[in-house]
Parts: structure tokens; C-alpha cells; sequence
């Protein structure tokens, strides 16, 4: 249903169009991220009260701050709308309400996004009152959308989730796709510059086996938009979203944007657009539109952190995103090394953040990154390059060190340089994780950090197995440093262990045959390893074309963090496996899903088996592998006869209620295990309702579904609506479809017609019901078209009933058509425009005297469809009633001649043969 009607407004306010600060020439799009749809609309202007929600919390500003390197942090909320600023009970539009100072923000939408009468931008709450027109748009839609509500509640953690508010829209018309459904009309202002920017919002959704709503955010501002999003949000879809039970299961989730915006400016605006226009399904409330700041944390360290003079350490950078995993792209850094620290000879400048681009120059001072990256669903990347230090002394590098775009500085890290008193030993593992059965590859640094030659250099590691350790043979100079190597292959020891920790200890002779020795630091290389379980959510399948539905649970149950993580399964049609972007900490897990629909294939083979395999992988792209317990499905031939009958008025009149009656029996064999009725309701219903359990109209549809009935139960469901004016008929067609297979389906749709009277016909006898003999009695009668297009229509009158007491005087007149007359029959057809009608006049005397039963009663009736004067059943408009008053005398015949018959008019009568009264002829 579509309307204008905004119902009461609170307030008025000129909305006009976002302005955003952005240098478009600095802001840069994340990775993967689609264009504005071209289709879109731009906000328009609309009302709004003088309301406010909390403020918005201050815009972060980059500080120095030690993170935790490689484990995302939640993101910090810019701005945050909630629709909680002065609504109460009484529900208010979209465009009616203010928020809270000091922005004091309000919204808009498209217009059909702003239509109460389509339930849509209605700011309410599960226990407040019905928006009016909605209301009357439909009952169930204001059930939906305060249930949604209070769903939304418990997602935000409302102490009393059934006040919470939030916008809703129930889609009772089809809104068109692509249109905006929430914009800021003025710019929220931010405090930094040079920060990634996305967006969050609190989805509902219902009637989701319908279709879902699909959610796009962009940043407005005064040159294109730019989207925040690789994919919209659909709580339906969505593996981040829970299922809520209740009246009917909703589901919802608070859903951040899977894209950013590296951001230069200092106020911004946002869109949510809906690329879903249709009306069927996309049942949604959203509340709790947040700004938020996703800038990714900086942090830094020397590795070893003391070394002696002129040795090498490592300086690493780990760029650690934020919790929502977004993508982050263009983000730099460049690093003042501290005075007295180069890059390395050799300075193996690497990195893993995206394309960045490093400079690392041997002898230089500085180091940088430019144009770093992270993808969606990356937690975190590194960029490494080595340094040295000619001159014992603390170095240390600080936050002011680094000019930074896009990231959060780190805390300081010191460098400390010793001067050389015997070997130094640096171990490495080129492997970040292990399972069992790998190989795992040792690097050992010496350096001989002592002012005279070492011989005799061997590295021993103390790890398990003892791996044997590889050396170069030779004296080692002073200063001068040689690699070791070992290998070593993790056993299911090590697996139950969940970590591979070891050190190595390096000895050698000095000239005057002093042993030196030194000991590595700890190398600690944990379990990478994954287990998978797979759930099927439907026991098992009747027919080819059901949907089968599967749950995976992938957990991390090793000691490493694992990303990349994707599930497949090798059933029939690999149905393809849905998981959210996410990174697993040791010990977590992510739920992920796939549905599947049974193939005639499937029902020959009598089952449907698969198993699934997840799949992961370190910061290095070292993999982790797990497969599922097979799951089957089996084949039921259920069988059940379902029938529906429609039952309801033969006739009716425009402006009546028409209630229809709808019984669903199964006639067997088995249960039915489920059945869906559709009822595509006529045109000429209007304010159509139901009331009955599991039924909705949605698109003029009556739908209602069950699940179970069993052999030779019926169910009986009602649908009313209001008959308009125009047309015969309304015919009506329910049809019942079941889950299993139907041996009879010629019984599964019912129809029923029901006529629209639109011949009106009114017969009246003009003047008294009763006359004298000998008087003359006229009648008039009346047929209008009361339908909204011409007509063809017809009577008959048989003067049967008149005949027997009057005489016809052969005088029908009819102002429009044509009238005939063969005894006793009189007769009228014509043609009547669209509220047109015709008069038709005639008459008869009556007998002076009477030999019939002194009534003067008679019908009219017409073939005509939809006219009230049907053969059967006529209406009391279509008869007369009159009576003829005679004397005693007038009932009885007297000689003389007989009346002559005037052409075209009834046969006399016979002359009565009872005994002559006399005294009554005498008078």
C-alpha cells in the first residue's frame, strides 16, 4: 500500500544538503570498495522537531600509546545516534527529530523512505503506541515493527529493551531500489585530521524468508560520494547476526562497515542507502548509527634490544588494525632513526603491509613506509629493516621521531649499544607457527663482539630433539659475525605441548685459550591448528527443491592467531560456505553457513552427504587444515493430499466488509510436515486484514504458513477486506502448497465469485396500495446502472397477478431502451451509460367487476449479472402490492355482451357461470 499522509507532525525544520570537508585529492578509498550507485537519490527536504540524543563523543586525537602488537583494538566512537533524545511513547518520523547538542543533528530520506502509510521512517518502541496511518495500513506491521524494536534493544544492552526507539520500516509498498533511507542533513564535526573513517549501525530484520534488507553507507560532502562498504549489510544473510525467538524470529547484530576511508577532513556526513526497493520482505528497523574512528595502531621495537657496537638489530614496525577488520589503505610513516643509528650494510627491508613502498638506504638516518595496506580481515602487518650503531649508548626513538598519516604513534623504543666483551648469539625461527609433521628452520647469529679472534665457534640448541646446529668452520675475526642453521620437525609431542620453546648457546676459544660462551634469546613457535564441526539445521528432506540449511563452527585450537580462515564443502552442488572476515585468537571460533537445494538427484539417491573443510593461515601464509564428521541428510517420502476450500458471500455491496473463509485438510496418506497458503487478494478489496495465527499480507498477498498437520486435521485461516465500488464480480483464488509431495493436486486451489449488484431495479405502484373497482392503477419502474462503465440490461414483468382483477391498457412508455408487451409478458432492454438509468411507465384498470383474488401483486425480474432482481431471489424493490375494494354487488356477472378484446391486449375472460345475485343487481 502506498500513501501521502505523513500523519501529525511535531515541528518543521529546512533540511539542506550536506556540505563535507574532505580534500578529495587526499582521501583514499579502501580496497575492493564499489562506486555510488548512480541511481541513488539525493536527500530532499523535509520536517523536524527541535529534539536531541547524547552528544557525540569527542573525535580521538593520534596520541603516543604502547599497543599490542598484532591484536586489533576495538575502534573509538566519533558520533553516535540512538533516536533516544525526548521520544517517548508516541511514534515520530525520521525527518521530525533533532539530536543533542552541540551538533544538534537531523535527518532525511527519500520520500517513500518518510511514508508512514508504507510503515517507513517511524521512530517507536516495542511498548509505545501505533503510528496511525501504519496502523491502518496494516495490524501485523506494527507488531513486526515494535518487535524489532525491542530486539534492537537487547542488541544495544538497553537496561529496558522494550522503550528503546528506533527508525523501522516495513516496506507496505515497494519503495524503489537504491534510494537514501538516513542521511545527516548537516556536517558532524571531528576534531583530527588524517584518519580512517567507517561506519556502524544496530540491523533488525523480519520476514526474512522473503528478502532482506541490503544496507550501503557513503561519505557525502561537496565532490562524490564515497562508499564505506564492499558488500551491504543483511542481517538476514549475514553470519555476524543472531537469531532472536519471539512472536516471530528476528535477526540482528551491530554491523561496522567492512570499508574505510582514509580521511582528511574536519567534519563529516553519511547516507545509508538501501539497494533492496522492493516491498516484499525487506522488514528492518536500524538504530545506533555510529561514526567511527579505525585508525590502525603503530608500534615499534628494536629486536634484540641491546646489541653490541656495530652489531645488527632488527627495528620492526607492526601496524595493528582495528577490531572490524576493515580495509585501510594509503596510510605512511616515516622514522628519524636517533642520532648515531643507520640502516644496516644489508638492511633486508621487508614488508607485508599491502604495496607499500619502503626506503631503507644503507648509512641512512631515516627509514619510511609510503602507501602501506592492510585487506579486509587483516589483523595486522609488519615492515622490518635492520640498524646498527657504531658508538656504545641508549638510543631513544620517539613519538616526535615519526611524521604519521593515518596511524596512531607508538611509545617509545630504545636501542641500547654495549661495548663488545665476547660472542653474542641471535636466534630465529623462519616459521611463525607449526603443525605437526613440519619442518622448522633455525637461524643462529654470532657475532664475535670480543677485540680478538674466536676459534672454535659451535652453536648448541637446547630445544626439543636437540637439533643438530650447522656451522661454517674457521676462525671468527673481531667483529665479525657468521649464520648457523638447523632443522628441526615438530612431532605430535610438541602439538600436545602447544608451543616449541628453545634456546642455543654458542662457545668458543679465545688466542690465549679462554673459552667464551653466550646464550640466545628464547624462540618460542606455537601450534598452528583448526578444528571444524558441521551441523545440518533440517533432519531430513521430502521432496527435490527443498532448501537444506548448514551450520559450521571453525575454532582455532592452537597457540597461533590464524586469519584467512574459509570453510568449503564437498557435497552435492558445493553449496558455497558464508564466514565473516575475522582473525582467530587462540581458542576462538566463527560460525559460518551455507544452504543447499535438494536436486531429483538427490531424492534417487536417498540422501544428501558431505563433509566440510576449514582452512587458515599465520601472518606468514602458513597453513592450517581441518576436515568435519560427514553429515547425511536422508530421504522421507512423505506424502500428504492437502486440500483448501474457500468459502465466503455469493453476493455483496460496494462499502461491505467481505469476510473469507479459508480450510486447510489433509487428506493423507502421512503428516504434512509443512504447507504455505497464497491468496492474491482482488483489487476491489481494500483495507484488507487477518487475523488469524501464522498469516500476513504482504503486496496484496495473503500468505500464511504451518508446519505440522496431521493426517486428516484441518485448519481453518480468515482474510477480510472492504468491496469497492465498480464491477460484477469478485472472484478470488487460494491455492495450498505443502512441503511433501501431493498425489492429488488438482484439490490444492479453491475459487470463489462473488456478484456486485450494479442493475438496480425499483418497481412502485403509483398512488394508493388500494383501489376501487374500476379504477386505474399506473406503475413506474426504474433501472439504473450503478457500475462505473455502460451496460446492456433487462427485465421481464409478467402481469399474471394483475391480469386476473385489471385490464392492460397498452400504454408502456420507456424514457430510454425498448419496451414490448406479449400477454401476459411485458418487457424491457436498453443500454445504460455509467450511472445512467431508464423509466419505464405503464398501466391497467380494474374489472368492475372482480372475479379474481383481489390482489393486485406482481414481480419483475431480470437475466441481467449483478442486477438485484435475479429469477430466484429478488429483492423487495422489485415487487408490488396492491389490493382492489369492491361492493358486494361488483361480484357477481350481469347479463349482457361480452367485452370486446382490443388488439395486442389479453383475451377476455369467460363470463362467470355462477347463479346471478338479483337483489344485488337490483341494488
Amino acid at each position: 500500500m502506498r500513501g501521502t499522509s505523513h500523519g501529525r507532525r511535531l515541528g518543521a525544520v529546512v533540511c539542506a544538503a550536506m556540505v563535507l570537508s574532505v580534500s578529495a585529492s587526499a582521501s583514499a578509498l579502501t580496497a575492493g570498495s564499489s562506486p555510488s550507485p548512480a541511481s541513488a537519490s539525493a536527500p530532499t527536504a523535509a520536517g523536524a522537531a527541535t529534539r536531541a540524543v547524547a552528544a557525540p563523543a569527542a573525535a580521538p586525537v593520534a596520541r603516543a600509546a604502547p599497543g599490542t602488537p598484532g591484536v586489533p583494538q576495538s575502534p573509538v566512537e566519533v558520533y553516535r545516534e540512538n533516536f533516544e533524545n525526548g521520544t517517548g511513547p508516541i511514534p515520530v518520523l525520521l525527518d521530525e527529530y533533532t539530536g543533542a547538542p552541540p551538533v544538534n543533528a537531523t535527518y532525511t530520506a527519500d520520500p517513500n523512505w518518510l511514508d508512514p502509510a508504507q510503515c517507513n521512517g517511524i521512530i517507536l518502541s516495542q511498548s509505545g503506541e501505533d503510528q496511525p496511518d501504519c496502523a491502518s495500513a496494516s495490524s501485523a506491521a506494527m507488531l513486526d515493527l515494535r518487535d524489532m524494536a525491542g530486539v534492537l534493544g537487547q542488541v544495544g544492552g538497553a537496561a529496558d529493551p522494550t522503550v528503546n526507539h528506533a527508525v523501522s520500516a516495513w516496506t507496505a509498498g515497494d519503495p524503489g531500489a537504491d534510494l537514501t533511507e538516513f542521511a545527516t542533513v548537516e556536517p558532524i564535526p571531528l576534531v583530527s585530521e588524517n584518519r580512517f573513517i567507517t561506519f556502524s549501525v544496530d540491523v533488525a530484520a523480519i520476514n526474512c524468508f522473503a528478502s532482506g534488507p541490503r544496507l550501503e553507507f557513503y561519505l557525502t560532502g561537496s565532490g562524490p560520494e564515497i562508499p564505506t562498504f564492499t558488500s551491504p549489510i543483511d542481517p538476514c544473510t549475514d553470519p555476524r547476526a543472531q537469531t532472536y525467538p519471539g512472536r516471530k524470529e528476528v535477526e540482528a547484530g551491530s554491523f561496522p562497515s567492512n570499508g574505510s576511508v582514509l580521511f582528511t577532513g574536519t567534519s563529516v556526513g553519511i547516507r545509508m542507502v538501501n539497494a533492496n526497493g522492493g516491498g516484499g520482505g525487506n522488514d528492518h528497523a536500524f538504530d545506533n548509527v555510529g561514526i567511527l574512528d579505525v585508525t590502525p595502531q603503530l608500534d615499534k621495537e628494536f629486536n634484540p634490544p641491546t646489541i653490541s657496537q656495530n652489531a645488527v638489530s632488527q627495528l620492526t614496525f607492526t601496524v595493528t588494525n582495528t577490531s572490524e577488520l576493515a580495509a585501510k589503505t594509503g596510510f605512511s610513516l616515516t622514522d628519524a632513526l636517533p642520532a648515531g643509528v643507520v640502516v644496516a650494510s644489508s638492511p633486508n627491508a621487508s614488508t607485508t603491509c599491502g604495496n607499500g613502498t619502503v626506503t631503507a638506504t644503507p648509512g641512512s638516518s631515516s627509514v619510511s613506509l609510503a602507501n602501506g595496506g592492510l585487506t579486509t580481515g587483516t589483523a595486522s602487518c609488519v615492515f622490518m629493516v635492520d640498524v646498527t650503531a657504531a658508538d656504545a649508548g641508549t638510543y631513544p626513538n620517539t613519538p616526535a621521531d615519526l611524521a604519521l598519516v593515518g596511524l596512531d604513534p607508538p611509545a617509545t623504543a630504545t636501542l641500547t649499544v654495549t661495548a663488545p666483551a665476547g660472542p653474542s648469539l641471535v636466534k630465529r625461527a623462519a616459521e611463525a607457527s607449526f603443525s605437526t609433521g613440519q619442518q622448522l628452520h633455525y637461524s643462529y647469529r654470532v657475532t664475535n663482539n670480543a677485540d680478538e679472534p674466536l676459534t672454535g665457534v659451535a652453536v648448541t640448541d637446547n630445544g626439543p630433539g636437540t637439533p643438530v646446529v650447522t656451522c661454517p668452520s674457521g676462525t671468527l675475526a673481531p667483529g665479525a659475525s657468521v649464520t648457523c642453521t638447523a632443522l628441526y620437525t615438530a612431532t605430535a609431542a610438541d602439538a600436545t605441548a602447544g608451543t616449541i620453546v628453545n634456546r642455543a648457546t654458542v662457545t668458543g676459544t679465545t688466542g690465549a685459550g679462554t673459552p667464551l660462551s653466550a646464550t640466545s634469546n628464547a624462540v618460542v613457535v606455537p601450534l598452528r591448528s583448526l578444528a571444524v564441526t558441521k551441523a545440518a539445521v533440517e533432519p531430513v528432506f521430502s521432496a527435490a527443491g527443498q532448501t537444506l540449511r548448514y551450520v559450521y563452527r571453525v575454532t582455532n585450537t592452537g597457540r597461533a592467531q590464524l586469519g584467512a580462515v574459509t570453510v568449503t564443502d564437498d557435497g552435492p552442488g558445493t553449496p558455497a560456505v558464508i564466514c565473516p572476515p575475522t582473525v582467530l585468537a587462540p581458542g576462538a571460533s566463527v560460525r559460518c553457513v551455507a544452504s543447499y537445494v535438494t536436486t531429483a538427484a538427490d531424492v534417487e539417491a536417498g540422501q544428501v552427504v558431505n563433509k566440510a573443510t576449514a582452512t587458515g593461515s599465520d601472518v606468514q601464509g602458513g597453513p592450517a587444515r581441518a576436515v568435519s564428521a560427514t553429515v547425511t541428510v536422508p530421504y522421507r517420502a512423505f506424502r500428504a493430499d492437502l486440500a483448501v476450500d474457500k468459502t465466503g458471500p455469493a453476493t455483496a455491496r460496494p462499502g461491505e466488509r467481505l469476510t473469507y473463509t479459508l480450510t486447510v485438510t489433509n487428506n493423507g496418506p502421512a503428516d504434512s510436515t509443512g504447507w504455505t497458503v497464497t491468496d492474491p487478494l482482488p483489487a476491489a478489496l481494500t483495507g484488507t486484514r487477518t487475523l488469524s495465527p501464522g498469516c500476513e499480507i504482504e503486496s496484496a498477498t495473503l500468505t500464511c504458513t504451518g508446519t505440522e498437520l496431521a493426517d486428516g486435521d484441518s485448519v481453518t485461516l480468515q482474510v477480510s477486506g472492504i468491496l469497492s465500488p465498480g464491477g460484477t464480480a469478485v472472484t478470488n483464488t487460494a491455492t495450498v502448497t505443502g512441503r511433501d509431495p501431493d498425489p492429488d493436486p488438482e484439490n490444492n486451489t479453491s475459487t470463489l465469485v462473488t456478484t456486485i449488484p450494479s442493475v438496480e431495479i425499483v418497481k412502485k405502484q403509483n398512488g394508493p396500495a388500494s383501489v376501487r373497482a374500476g379504477a386505474t392503477v399506473s406503475y413506474t419502474i426504474t433501472v439504473r446502472n450503478t457500475g462505473s462503465s455502460p451496460t446492456t440490461a433487462a427485465f421481464t414483468d409478467d402481469l399474471s397477478r394483475l391480469l386476473d382483477d385489471a385490464a392492460y391498457n397498452d400504454d408502456a412508455t420507456a424514457t430510454s431502451g425498448r419496451v414490448d408487451y406479449g400477454e401476459p409478458v411485458l418487457s424491457w432492454e436498453g443500454t445504460l451509460a455509467a450511472g445512467g438509468s431508464a423509466t419505464i411507465e405503464f398501466s391497467v384498470t380494474t374489472d368492475r367487476r372482480t372475479f379474481g383474488d383481489l390482489r393486485l401483486d406482481n414481480t419483475v425480474t431480470s437475466p441481467t449479472p449483478g442486477s438485484n432482481c435475479p429469477t430466484n431471489h429478488p429483492d423487495t424493490r422489485c415487487t408490488t402490492h396492491g389490493t382492489v375494494i369492491t361492493k358486494d354487488k361488483d361480484k357477481t356477472a350481469r347479463p349482457g355482451p361480452q367485452r370486446q378484446t382490443r388488439p395486442g391486449v389479453r383475451q377476455e375472460r369467460p363470463v362467470d357461470a355462477r347463479p346471478i345475485d338479483t337483489p344485488s343487481m337490483l341494488g
